[in-house]
């Protein structure tokens, strides 16, 4: 089971996110939140294999010190970056952080969760 941790402002996004992924077998949301202030707060507790998160969180900032604090307290979590910016766009910011993964947030549901599986996936291969 993929343990799945979503930060995203959008509450749209968010529990949209959730539904589609607690819909698969192997995938469990273990928390939602919308500001980087909850995600560090509840992610040693939530300890996800996948951490879902949002690219501007309201700002490029906000996300960075998530990320950074992923990095340092959970190594084997693998990030998937998520944002409305045009997929090559998103791509290269993915690179540029280190984050193991980026999906649109126009994705359908298949590839929400196709995007959690190999972002685990490359995680653990990291590791």
């Amino acid at each position: 089971m993929l343990r799945v941790f979503i930060a995203d402002d959008s509450l749209g996004f968010g529990t949209l996110a959730s539904a589609w992924l607690e819909a698969h077998e192997d995938i469990e949301v273990v928390a939602a939140v919308r500001s980087a202030e909850e995600a560090i707060a509840g992610l040693a507790d939530a300890r996800p294999d996948v951490v879902i998160l949002d690219r501007l969180l309201p700002q490029p900032e906000h996300s960075e010190a998530v990320l950074a604090y992923v990095r340092e307290h959970l190594p084997d979590a693998g990030i998937l970056l998520i944002s409305g910016m045009p997929d090559e766009e998103l791509a290269g910011v993915a690179r540029s952080t280190g984050a193991e993964g980026h999906v649109s947030k126009a994705a359908n549901a298949e590839a929400l969760a196709d995007a959690v599986r190999r972002v685990a996936t490359a995680a653990s291969e990291r590791g």
